[in-house]
């Protein structure tokens, strides 16, 4: 697709063995209000009847072009480095293949992003089934109405325990803040790297929130993160993170209770299995401030917030 112009969002759709949502993703992002896009499509080597799908969008002319791996990388993230790579915009969002966008999510980022001057913005979520039905989902008090902050205070409060940008396909980030980053070191964590990107992103500026639900967050059993949760690996590479990224943060005692409050309680959820429970805890007792006692403040401080209603941020 020839620009007189660069388009102002590379939209990248990074794919692997997604067919059966192929065709709603793309249609999503098509019919998107905000129309100052490119779209940069990613196969992964799938061995299924996405290259069928994406056929039938020939000519787009939105379309700039479909990149498709010889071999399948194993590795979503560098899958992100390669789209990063080749985009010309200066605003990336990257849309998951399985997810779908409502048609005002980009033009309410965009404006997010351009409002308050954030280095990235994110959008509500609501969790669908592999049927495309609404799951239930409970929304923490923070996020109940939009707001921005600077991106340090968020890593503090909101990325280190609870991961709160859930989902790719609901942030708009500037790619220049993308292109400093080392998506080497993001590609080590196979389970938590999406984390540690958006860590490192905040780290650059400031974080914009859009409380209306805009983004649909596909639920269903081939999710790697399912499977890496049950084997603990999650809360292993959480931890590998947070003593990355202490240093560049003060924390306070009570911060750093909180986070490890969260994560006692993480790896005590029904589907992590005796190994994997063995297994973080083996990582977290590294932390002077992990047991019981920091569990039983994150515990307090979660029930005050659900009976107040609201949080200060």
């Amino acid at each position: 697709m020839e620009h007189a112009t660069m388009p102002k969002v590379s939209v990248i759709v990074p794919n692997y063995n997604h067919a059966p949502y192929l065709k709603e993703r793309l249609d999503s992002i098509l019919a998107q209000d905000y129309t100052d896009y490119e779209l940069i499509v990613l196969d992964d080597a799938s061995t299924d009847d996405s290259m069928t799908v994406l056929d039938t969008y020939a000519g787009c002319p939105r379309l700039r072009t479909v990149m498709v791996n010889e071999t399948n990388s194993g590795n979503t993230f560098l899958q992100w480095q390669k789209g990063i790579r080749a985009a010309t915009g200066d605003y990336i969002w990257i849309a998951e293949s399985d997810d779908v966008a409502e048609p005002t999510l980009l033009s309410h980022l965009v404006h997010a992003l351009q409002s308050t001057n954030a280095v990235l913005a994110f959008a509500q979520s609501r969790c669908i089934d592999e049927q495309g039905n609404s799951l239930p989902r409970r929304i923490s008090a923070p996020f109940t109405h939009s707001f921005d902050m600077d991106g340090h205070l968020y890593v503090s409060r909101f990325l280190l325990g609870e991961n709160t940008i859930c989902n790719a396909s609901a942030v708009l980030f500037r790619r220049e803040a993308a292109i400093s980053m080392d998506m080497m070191q993001v590609a080590q964590f196979r389970v938590s790297g999406d984390r540690l990107f958006w860590i490192q992103m905040a780290l650059q500026g400031r974080v914009a929130f859009v409380a209306q639900p805009l983004n649909r967050f596909r639920q269903h059993t081939q999710k790697i993160s399912i499977a890496a949760a049950g084997k603990g690996i999650n809360c292993v590479q959480d931890h590998q993170i947070y003593r990355l990224i202490r240093p560049r943060l003060h924390l306070t005692n009570c911060q750093q209770r909180m986070i490890c409050g969260y994560h006692w309680q993480a790896m005590r959820m029904p589907w992590v299995t005796k190994e994997g429970l063995q297994s973080a805890m083996e990582e977290w007792r590294q932390e002077p401030l992990f047991g019981l006692a920091s569990w039983l403040i994150y515990k307090t401080y979660r029930a005050s917030v659900r009976m107040k209603g609201t949080c200060s941020i």
